[in-house]
Protein backbone atom coordinates (compact mmCIF):
# COMPACT_ATOMS: atom_id res chain seq x y z
CA UNK A 1 0.00 0.00 0.00
CA UNK A 2 1.44 3.35 -1.05
CA UNK A 3 0.95 5.20 2.25
CA UNK A 4 0.75 3.38 5.57
CA UNK A 5 -1.01 4.76 8.63
CA UNK A 6 2.02 4.01 10.79
CA UNK A 7 4.19 6.30 8.63
CA UNK A 8 1.76 9.20 8.38
CA UNK A 9 3.22 12.64 9.11
CA UNK A 10 1.55 15.41 11.08
CA UNK A 11 1.36 17.46 7.92
CA UNK A 12 -0.44 14.76 5.95
CA UNK A 13 -2.86 14.01 8.78
CA UNK A 14 -3.59 17.69 9.38
CA UNK A 15 -4.24 18.34 5.71
CA UNK A 16 -6.49 15.31 5.43
CA UNK A 17 -8.49 16.40 8.47
CA UNK A 18 -8.65 20.00 7.25
CA UNK A 19 -9.79 18.87 3.82
CA UNK A 20 -12.50 16.70 5.32
CA UNK A 21 -13.77 19.38 7.68
CA UNK A 22 -13.83 21.96 4.88
CA UNK A 23 -15.73 19.65 2.56
CA UNK A 24 -18.09 18.50 5.30
CA UNK A 25 -18.83 22.08 6.37
CA UNK A 26 -19.77 22.91 2.79
CA UNK A 27 -21.93 19.80 2.67
CA UNK A 28 -23.40 20.66 6.06
CA UNK A 29 -24.40 24.11 4.81
CA UNK A 30 -26.03 22.53 1.79
CA UNK A 31 -27.58 19.88 4.01
CA UNK A 32 -29.12 22.52 6.28
CA UNK A 33 -30.81 24.13 3.28
CA UNK A 34 -31.96 20.74 2.02
CA UNK A 35 -33.29 19.75 5.45
CA UNK A 36 -35.23 23.00 5.61
CA UNK A 37 -36.78 22.20 2.23
CA UNK A 38 -37.65 18.68 3.38
CA UNK A 39 -39.30 20.07 6.51
CA UNK A 40 -41.27 22.59 4.48
CA UNK A 41 -42.26 19.90 1.99
CA UNK A 42 -43.58 17.48 4.62
CA UNK A 43 -44.71 19.75 7.46
CA UNK A 44 -44.46 18.95 11.18
CA UNK A 45 -46.44 15.71 11.13
CA UNK A 46 -44.95 14.43 7.87
CA UNK A 47 -41.42 15.24 8.96
CA UNK A 48 -42.06 13.46 12.23
CA UNK A 49 -42.95 10.32 10.26
CA UNK A 50 -39.96 10.75 7.92
CA UNK A 51 -37.40 11.26 10.71
CA UNK A 52 -38.82 8.42 12.83
CA UNK A 53 -38.82 5.96 9.93
CA UNK A 54 -35.33 7.05 8.95
CA UNK A 55 -34.05 6.58 12.51
CA UNK A 56 -35.63 3.12 12.80
CA UNK A 57 -34.19 1.93 9.48
CA UNK A 58 -30.78 3.35 10.43
CA UNK A 59 -30.82 1.33 13.62
CA UNK A 60 -31.70 -1.93 11.87
CA UNK A 61 -29.43 -1.18 8.93
CA UNK A 62 -26.47 -1.09 11.29
CA UNK A 63 -26.71 -4.88 11.49
CA UNK A 64 -25.45 -4.96 7.90
CA UNK A 65 -22.14 -3.66 9.27
CA UNK A 66 -22.29 -4.78 12.90
CA UNK A 67 -18.85 -3.51 13.86
CA UNK A 68 -17.10 -5.42 11.08
CA UNK A 69 -15.56 -2.39 9.40
CA UNK A 70 -13.97 -1.27 12.67
CA UNK A 71 -12.31 -4.65 13.04
CA UNK A 72 -11.07 -4.64 9.44
CA UNK A 73 -9.69 -1.11 9.85
CA UNK A 74 -7.80 -2.00 13.03
CA UNK A 75 -6.31 -5.20 11.69
CA UNK A 76 -5.52 -3.86 8.22
CA UNK A 77 -3.71 -0.87 9.76
CA UNK A 78 -1.51 -3.34 11.66
CA UNK A 79 -1.15 -5.76 8.71
CA UNK A 80 -1.45 -3.64 5.53
CA UNK A 81 -0.27 -6.51 3.33
CA UNK A 82 -3.48 -8.37 4.23
CA UNK A 83 -5.85 -5.41 3.82
CA UNK A 84 -7.55 -6.93 0.75
CA UNK A 85 -8.40 -10.06 2.72
CA UNK A 86 -9.85 -8.15 5.67
CA UNK A 87 -11.95 -5.93 3.41
CA UNK A 88 -13.10 -8.85 1.27
CA UNK A 89 -14.18 -10.73 4.38
CA UNK A 90 -16.24 -7.75 5.54
CA UNK A 91 -17.95 -7.46 2.15
CA UNK A 92 -18.85 -11.16 2.16
CA UNK A 93 -20.30 -10.99 5.67
CA UNK A 94 -22.35 -7.91 4.80
CA UNK A 95 -23.91 -9.77 1.89
CA UNK A 96 -24.76 -12.74 4.12
CA UNK A 97 -26.63 -10.63 6.70
CA UNK A 98 -28.40 -8.42 4.17
CA UNK A 99 -31.53 -10.55 3.67
CA UNK A 100 -32.48 -10.84 7.38
CA UNK A 101 -31.75 -7.13 7.84
CA UNK A 102 -34.13 -6.24 5.01
CA UNK A 103 -36.84 -8.52 6.39
CA UNK A 104 -36.62 -7.02 9.88
CA UNK A 105 -36.67 -3.53 8.36
CA UNK A 106 -39.86 -4.37 6.49
CA UNK A 107 -41.58 -5.67 9.62
CA UNK A 108 -40.52 -2.51 11.50
CA UNK A 109 -41.92 -0.16 8.87
CA UNK A 110 -45.18 -2.13 8.82
CA UNK A 111 -45.44 -1.68 12.59
CA UNK A 112 -44.48 2.01 12.71
CA UNK A 113 -46.17 3.52 9.67
CA UNK A 114 -49.01 5.97 10.22
CA UNK A 115 -49.66 6.80 6.61
CA UNK A 116 -49.55 5.10 3.22
CA UNK A 117 -46.76 7.47 2.15
CA UNK A 118 -44.60 6.51 5.15
CA UNK A 119 -45.05 2.82 4.32
CA UNK A 120 -44.13 3.16 0.64
CA UNK A 121 -41.17 5.44 1.40
CA UNK A 122 -39.86 2.93 3.93
CA UNK A 123 -40.13 0.05 1.47
CA UNK A 124 -38.24 2.04 -1.16
CA UNK A 125 -35.36 2.69 1.24
CA UNK A 126 -35.28 -0.99 2.22
CA UNK A 127 -35.04 -2.12 -1.41
CA UNK A 128 -31.96 0.12 -1.85
CA UNK A 129 -30.04 -1.39 1.09
CA UNK A 130 -27.82 -3.67 -1.08
CA UNK A 131 -25.99 -0.61 -2.42
CA UNK A 132 -24.53 -0.02 1.04
CA UNK A 133 -22.38 -3.15 0.85
CA UNK A 134 -19.72 -1.57 -1.36
CA UNK A 135 -19.14 1.07 1.31
CA UNK A 136 -16.48 -1.17 2.84
CA UNK A 137 -14.22 -0.25 -0.08
CA UNK A 138 -13.95 3.20 1.49
CA UNK A 139 -11.59 1.63 4.02
CA UNK A 140 -8.94 1.53 1.29
CA UNK A 141 -8.83 5.33 1.24
CA UNK A 142 -8.93 5.58 5.02
CA UNK A 143 -5.97 3.23 5.40
CA UNK A 144 -3.98 5.45 3.03
CA UNK A 145 -4.89 8.54 5.08
CA UNK A 146 -6.15 10.02 1.81
CA UNK A 147 -9.89 10.62 1.89
CA UNK A 148 -10.26 12.86 -1.14
CA UNK A 149 -12.36 10.38 -3.10
CA UNK A 150 -14.82 9.70 -0.24
CA UNK A 151 -15.22 13.47 0.21
CA UNK A 152 -15.81 13.86 -3.52
CA UNK A 153 -18.46 11.14 -3.33
CA UNK A 154 -20.04 12.81 -0.31
CA UNK A 155 -20.24 16.10 -2.19
CA UNK A 156 -21.69 14.39 -5.26
CA UNK A 157 -24.39 12.78 -3.13
CA UNK A 158 -25.19 16.08 -1.40
CA UNK A 159 -25.52 17.98 -4.65
CA UNK A 160 -27.68 15.33 -6.31
CA UNK A 161 -29.85 15.02 -3.19
CA UNK A 162 -30.19 18.82 -3.01
CA UNK A 163 -31.29 19.03 -6.63
CA UNK A 164 -33.78 16.21 -6.10
CA UNK A 165 -35.27 17.84 -2.99
CA UNK A 166 -35.54 21.23 -4.71
CA UNK A 167 -37.40 19.71 -7.64
CA UNK A 168 -39.71 17.78 -5.31
CA UNK A 169 -40.38 20.94 -3.26
CA UNK A 170 -41.19 23.03 -6.35
CA UNK A 171 -43.40 20.28 -7.77
CA UNK A 172 -45.20 19.82 -4.43
CA UNK A 173 -44.05 16.22 -4.14
CA UNK A 174 -44.18 14.16 -0.98
CA UNK A 175 -42.48 11.51 1.10
CA UNK A 176 -42.42 8.84 -1.60
CA UNK A 177 -40.68 11.13 -4.07
CA UNK A 178 -38.12 12.06 -1.40
CA UNK A 179 -37.39 8.39 -0.72
CA UNK A 180 -36.81 7.74 -4.43
CA UNK A 181 -34.48 10.73 -4.66
CA UNK A 182 -32.53 9.67 -1.57
CA UNK A 183 -31.88 6.08 -2.61
CA UNK A 184 -30.99 7.12 -6.16
CA UNK A 185 -28.33 9.59 -5.04
CA UNK A 186 -26.89 7.12 -2.51
CA UNK A 187 -26.68 4.40 -5.15
CA UNK A 188 -24.84 6.68 -7.57
CA UNK A 189 -22.35 7.70 -4.89
CA UNK A 190 -21.70 4.08 -3.87
CA UNK A 191 -20.98 3.04 -7.45
CA UNK A 192 -18.60 5.96 -8.03
CA UNK A 193 -16.66 5.15 -4.86
CA UNK A 194 -16.45 1.46 -5.75
CA UNK A 195 -15.01 2.21 -9.19
CA UNK A 196 -12.48 4.66 -7.75
CA UNK A 197 -11.41 2.22 -5.01
CA UNK A 198 -10.76 -0.60 -7.46
CA UNK A 199 -8.58 1.69 -9.59
CA UNK A 200 -6.24 2.64 -6.75
CA UNK A 201 -2.55 1.99 -7.33
CA UNK A 202 -1.27 -1.25 -5.80
CA UNK A 203 -4.81 -2.24 -4.85
CA UNK A 204 -5.55 -5.96 -4.78
CA UNK A 205 -9.06 -7.22 -5.44
CA UNK A 206 -10.85 -7.81 -2.10
CA UNK A 207 -10.74 -11.54 -1.36
CA UNK A 208 -12.39 -13.10 1.69
CA UNK A 209 -10.70 -15.93 3.52
CA UNK A 210 -12.14 -18.34 6.04
CA UNK A 211 -9.65 -17.28 8.72
CA UNK A 212 -10.36 -13.58 8.33
CA UNK A 213 -14.12 -14.11 8.20
CA UNK A 214 -13.92 -16.04 11.45
CA UNK A 215 -11.75 -13.37 13.09
CA UNK A 216 -14.02 -10.55 11.94
CA UNK A 217 -17.01 -12.31 13.50
CA UNK A 218 -15.17 -13.21 16.70
CA UNK A 219 -13.69 -9.77 17.31
CA UNK A 220 -16.49 -7.78 15.77
CA UNK A 221 -19.42 -9.41 17.57
CA UNK A 222 -19.07 -7.47 20.85
CA UNK A 223 -18.25 -4.31 18.91
CA UNK A 224 -21.30 -4.83 16.74
CA UNK A 225 -23.62 -5.43 19.66
CA UNK A 226 -22.19 -2.34 21.36
CA UNK A 227 -22.81 -0.33 18.20
CA UNK A 228 -26.42 -1.47 18.07
CA UNK A 229 -26.91 -0.48 21.70
CA UNK A 230 -25.32 2.92 21.02
CA UNK A 231 -27.67 3.52 18.11
CA UNK A 232 -30.54 2.33 20.29
CA UNK A 233 -29.91 4.83 23.05
CA UNK A 234 -29.22 7.52 20.42
CA UNK A 235 -32.52 6.96 18.60
CA UNK A 236 -34.92 5.41 21.10
CA UNK A 237 -35.69 8.87 22.50
CA UNK A 238 -37.08 9.91 19.12
CA UNK A 239 -39.27 6.81 18.98
CA UNK A 240 -40.48 7.42 22.55
CA UNK A 241 -41.29 11.06 21.79
CA UNK A 242 -43.11 9.94 18.63
CA UNK A 243 -45.13 7.31 20.55
CA UNK A 244 -45.92 9.30 23.71
CA UNK A 245 -45.87 12.99 22.78
CA UNK A 246 -47.21 12.64 19.22
CA UNK A 247 -46.08 13.44 15.70
CA UNK A 248 -45.92 17.23 16.17
CA UNK A 249 -43.59 16.95 19.15
CA UNK A 250 -41.61 14.34 17.25
CA UNK A 251 -41.29 16.72 14.32
CA UNK A 252 -40.02 19.54 16.58
CA UNK A 253 -37.52 17.29 18.34
CA UNK A 254 -36.52 15.48 15.15
CA UNK A 255 -35.72 18.73 13.37
CA UNK A 256 -33.42 19.96 16.17
CA UNK A 257 -31.91 16.51 16.67
CA UNK A 258 -31.07 16.53 12.97
CA UNK A 259 -28.67 19.40 13.67
CA UNK A 260 -26.95 17.23 16.28
CA UNK A 261 -26.64 14.42 13.76
CA UNK A 262 -25.16 16.81 11.20
CA UNK A 263 -22.54 17.94 13.72
CA UNK A 264 -21.09 14.42 13.85
CA UNK A 265 -19.04 15.37 10.80
CA UNK A 266 -16.44 16.89 13.14
CA UNK A 267 -15.43 13.78 15.14
CA UNK A 268 -15.96 11.63 12.05
CA UNK A 269 -13.50 13.78 10.07
CA UNK A 270 -10.90 13.70 12.82
CA UNK A 271 -11.18 9.96 13.53
CA UNK A 272 -11.39 8.99 9.86
CA UNK A 273 -7.82 10.27 9.55
CA UNK A 274 -6.39 9.44 12.97
CA UNK A 275 -8.10 6.12 13.78
CA UNK A 276 -5.74 4.12 11.50
CA UNK A 277 -2.76 5.93 13.06
CA UNK A 278 -3.97 5.06 16.58
CA UNK A 279 -4.58 1.44 15.57
CA UNK A 280 -1.17 1.08 13.91
CA UNK A 281 0.58 2.49 17.03
CA UNK A 282 -0.59 -0.15 19.50
CA UNK A 283 0.99 -2.06 21.13
CA UNK A 284 4.51 -1.45 19.79
CA UNK A 285 4.53 2.38 20.09
CA UNK A 286 2.71 3.48 23.25
CA UNK A 287 4.18 7.00 23.11
CA UNK A 288 2.80 7.62 19.64
CA UNK A 289 -0.60 6.25 20.70
CA UNK A 290 -0.72 8.75 23.58
CA UNK A 291 0.45 11.67 21.44
CA UNK A 292 -2.07 10.96 18.71
CA UNK A 293 -4.88 10.46 21.22
CA UNK A 294 -4.04 13.74 22.96
CA UNK A 295 -4.00 15.57 19.63
CA UNK A 296 -7.36 14.03 18.74
CA UNK A 297 -8.86 15.11 22.07
CA UNK A 298 -7.60 18.67 21.60
CA UNK A 299 -9.11 18.92 18.12
CA UNK A 300 -12.43 17.57 19.38
CA UNK A 301 -12.39 20.00 22.31
CA UNK A 302 -11.79 23.07 20.15
CA UNK A 303 -14.62 22.27 17.77
CA UNK A 304 -17.24 20.93 20.19
CA UNK A 305 -16.73 23.66 22.84
CA UNK A 306 -17.13 26.36 20.21
CA UNK A 307 -20.28 24.75 18.86
CA UNK A 308 -21.78 24.56 22.34
CA UNK A 309 -21.04 28.24 23.01
CA UNK A 310 -22.86 29.26 19.84
CA UNK A 311 -25.80 26.92 20.48
CA UNK A 312 -26.34 28.32 23.98
CA UNK A 313 -26.81 31.83 22.61
CA UNK A 314 -28.19 31.44 19.09
CA UNK A 315 -30.47 28.40 19.22
CA UNK A 316 -33.71 30.27 18.53
CA UNK A 317 -32.58 32.32 15.49
CA UNK A 318 -30.79 29.26 14.06
CA UNK A 319 -33.91 27.10 14.28
CA UNK A 320 -36.06 29.92 12.87
CA UNK A 321 -33.72 30.43 9.94
CA UNK A 322 -33.37 26.77 9.02
CA UNK A 323 -36.79 25.31 9.76
CA UNK A 324 -39.17 28.25 9.97
CA UNK A 325 -41.07 29.98 12.75
CA UNK A 326 -43.33 26.99 13.41
CA UNK A 327 -40.33 24.99 14.64
CA UNK A 328 -39.04 27.63 17.10
CA UNK A 329 -40.73 25.82 20.06
CA UNK A 330 -38.10 23.09 19.54
CA UNK A 331 -35.16 25.53 19.96
CA UNK A 332 -34.70 25.07 23.75
CA UNK A 333 -33.52 21.51 23.08
CA UNK A 334 -30.58 22.67 20.96
CA UNK A 335 -28.26 23.91 23.77
CA UNK A 336 -28.88 20.70 25.73
CA UNK A 337 -28.08 18.60 22.67
CA UNK A 338 -25.05 20.83 22.08
CA UNK A 339 -23.75 19.91 25.53
CA UNK A 340 -24.40 16.25 24.72
CA UNK A 341 -22.39 16.66 21.53
CA UNK A 342 -19.28 17.56 23.53
CA UNK A 343 -19.37 14.15 25.18
CA UNK A 344 -20.37 12.46 21.92
CA UNK A 345 -17.28 13.92 20.25
CA UNK A 346 -14.98 12.60 22.96
CA UNK A 347 -16.93 9.35 22.82
CA UNK A 348 -15.69 8.76 19.28
CA UNK A 349 -12.12 8.82 20.58
CA UNK A 350 -12.91 6.69 23.63
CA UNK A 351 -14.67 4.10 21.50
CA UNK A 352 -11.71 3.87 19.14
CA UNK A 353 -9.27 3.46 22.03
CA UNK A 354 -11.39 0.73 23.64
CA UNK A 355 -11.33 -1.25 20.39
CA UNK A 356 -7.59 -0.71 19.82
CA UNK A 357 -6.81 -1.78 23.40
CA UNK A 358 -8.86 -4.96 22.92
CA UNK A 359 -11.56 -3.89 25.40
CA UNK A 360 -14.53 -4.46 23.09
CA UNK A 361 -16.32 -6.66 25.63
CA UNK A 362 -16.08 -3.86 28.22
CA UNK A 363 -17.46 -1.46 25.60
CA UNK A 364 -20.44 -3.81 25.30
CA UNK A 365 -21.06 -3.63 29.04
CA UNK A 366 -20.89 0.17 29.04
CA UNK A 367 -23.37 0.31 26.16
CA UNK A 368 -25.83 -1.86 28.09
CA UNK A 369 -25.63 0.50 31.08
CA UNK A 370 -26.21 3.48 28.78
CA UNK A 371 -29.24 1.94 27.10
CA UNK A 372 -30.86 1.08 30.44
CA UNK A 373 -30.28 4.60 31.77
CA UNK A 374 -31.59 6.18 28.57
CA UNK A 375 -34.77 4.13 28.22
CA UNK A 376 -35.76 4.41 31.89
CA UNK A 377 -35.03 8.13 31.93
CA UNK A 378 -36.99 8.80 28.75
CA UNK A 379 -39.99 6.80 29.91
CA UNK A 380 -40.04 8.90 33.09
CA UNK A 381 -39.27 12.36 31.65
CA UNK A 382 -40.98 12.41 28.25
CA UNK A 383 -44.53 12.01 29.67
CA UNK A 384 -43.72 14.81 32.15
CA UNK A 385 -41.73 17.30 30.06
CA UNK A 386 -42.14 16.23 26.43
CA UNK A 387 -39.20 16.32 24.05
CA UNK A 388 -37.08 18.38 26.49
CA UNK A 389 -36.93 15.30 28.71
CA UNK A 390 -35.52 13.35 25.77
CA UNK A 391 -32.89 16.05 25.19
CA UNK A 392 -31.75 15.96 28.82
CA UNK A 393 -31.59 12.18 28.79
CA UNK A 394 -29.37 12.35 25.72
CA UNK A 395 -26.94 14.53 27.68
CA UNK A 396 -27.10 12.36 30.81
CA UNK A 397 -26.53 9.17 28.82
CA UNK A 398 -23.50 10.56 27.00
CA UNK A 399 -21.96 11.71 30.29
CA UNK A 400 -22.39 8.20 31.71
CA UNK A 401 -20.77 6.60 28.66
CA UNK A 402 -17.89 9.07 28.64
CA UNK A 403 -17.19 8.62 32.34
CA UNK A 404 -17.15 4.82 32.28
CA UNK A 405 -15.08 4.68 29.07
CA UNK A 406 -12.44 7.17 30.21
CA UNK A 407 -12.04 5.43 33.56
CA UNK A 408 -11.50 2.07 31.86
CA UNK A 409 -8.99 3.47 29.34
CA UNK A 410 -6.90 5.17 32.02
CA UNK A 411 -6.91 2.03 34.14
CA UNK A 412 -5.78 -0.13 31.22
CA UNK A 413 -2.99 2.27 30.26
CA UNK A 414 -2.05 2.61 33.95
CA UNK A 415 -2.00 6.38 33.85
CA UNK A 416 -3.69 9.17 35.85
CA UNK A 417 -6.21 11.61 34.50
CA UNK A 418 -4.26 13.87 32.11
CA UNK A 419 -3.93 17.54 32.96
CA UNK A 420 -6.44 19.79 31.12
CA UNK A 421 -3.73 21.64 29.21
CA UNK A 422 -4.96 22.96 25.89
CA UNK A 423 -8.33 21.28 26.39
CA UNK A 424 -8.93 23.37 29.50
CA UNK A 425 -7.81 26.52 27.70
CA UNK A 426 -10.21 25.74 24.85
CA UNK A 427 -13.04 25.45 27.41
CA UNK A 428 -12.11 28.86 28.80
CA UNK A 429 -12.08 30.36 25.30
CA UNK A 430 -15.56 28.94 24.66
CA UNK A 431 -16.83 30.37 27.96
CA UNK A 432 -15.56 33.86 27.05
CA UNK A 433 -17.13 33.49 23.60
CA UNK A 434 -20.47 32.60 25.21
CA UNK A 435 -20.36 35.75 27.33
CA UNK A 436 -19.46 37.89 24.31
CA UNK A 437 -22.27 36.47 22.16
CA UNK A 438 -24.77 36.77 25.01
CA UNK A 439 -23.89 40.45 25.36
CA UNK A 440 -24.47 40.95 21.65
CA UNK A 441 -27.76 39.09 21.87
CA UNK A 442 -28.94 41.40 24.67
CA UNK A 443 -28.13 44.28 22.32
CA UNK A 444 -30.46 42.64 19.74
CA UNK A 445 -27.67 41.69 17.34
CA UNK A 446 -28.94 39.68 14.34
CA UNK A 447 -27.87 36.12 13.66
CA UNK A 448 -25.44 37.21 10.92
CA UNK A 449 -23.62 39.42 13.42
CA UNK A 450 -23.43 36.56 15.95
CA UNK A 451 -21.97 34.26 13.30
CA UNK A 452 -19.41 36.84 12.21
CA UNK A 453 -18.40 37.58 15.80
CA UNK A 454 -17.99 33.89 16.59
CA UNK A 455 -15.87 33.28 13.49
CA UNK A 456 -13.53 36.14 14.42
CA UNK A 457 -13.52 36.03 18.22
CA UNK A 458 -13.23 32.30 18.83
CA UNK A 459 -10.00 31.72 16.86
CA UNK A 460 -8.55 34.87 18.42
CA UNK A 461 -9.44 33.62 21.90
CA UNK A 462 -7.96 30.19 21.16
CA UNK A 463 -4.63 31.72 20.14
CA UNK A 464 -4.65 34.29 22.95
CA UNK A 465 -5.27 31.63 25.59
CA UNK A 466 -2.78 29.24 23.93
CA UNK A 467 -5.37 26.59 23.14
CA UNK A 468 -3.91 26.80 19.62
CA UNK A 469 -0.41 27.79 18.58
CA UNK A 470 1.17 29.20 15.45
CA UNK A 471 2.98 25.88 15.08
CA UNK A 472 -0.39 24.18 14.53
CA UNK A 473 -0.96 26.37 11.48
CA UNK A 474 2.58 25.73 10.25
CA UNK A 475 1.96 21.99 10.35
CA UNK A 476 -0.82 22.44 7.80
CA UNK A 477 0.90 24.91 5.50
CA UNK A 478 4.53 23.87 6.06
CA UNK A 479 6.53 20.70 6.41
CA UNK A 480 5.30 18.28 9.07
CA UNK A 481 7.25 15.84 11.16
CA UNK A 482 6.31 12.31 11.95
CA UNK A 483 3.69 12.38 14.68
Amino acid sequence: MSTLARHTTKQRAARDIGMQIGVRIANLALGAVVTALVVRTLGESGYGQWSTGFAALGLIGYFANFGMEGVALREAAREPEQAHEWIGSVMLLRLLVLVPVMLVSLVTILALHRSHAMLIAGIIMIVAMPFGGVGALGLLFQLRVDNRVPMLVLTLRSILWGVAVLVIYLEHGGMVALAIGLVSTNAIGSLVQAVAALKLKDTRIPRPTRTHVRDVVRIGLPIGISGVLIICYATVDQVIVYSIAGTNASGLYGSVYNLLNQAHFVPISVLTTLAPVIAASWPHDRARLLRTSRLTAELLAVTSFGGLAFAIVASTPVVRLIFGAQFVPGAPALPVLGAAFVFIAFGYLNGQLLVVLGLQTRLLRISVYALVVNVIGNLILVPLTGFMGAAWMTLITEVVVWGFSLSLILKTLEMPLPKPGRIGRAALAAAVLTALLETMKLAHAPLAALVAAACVAYPALLFALRALAVEDVRVVIGRGAVS
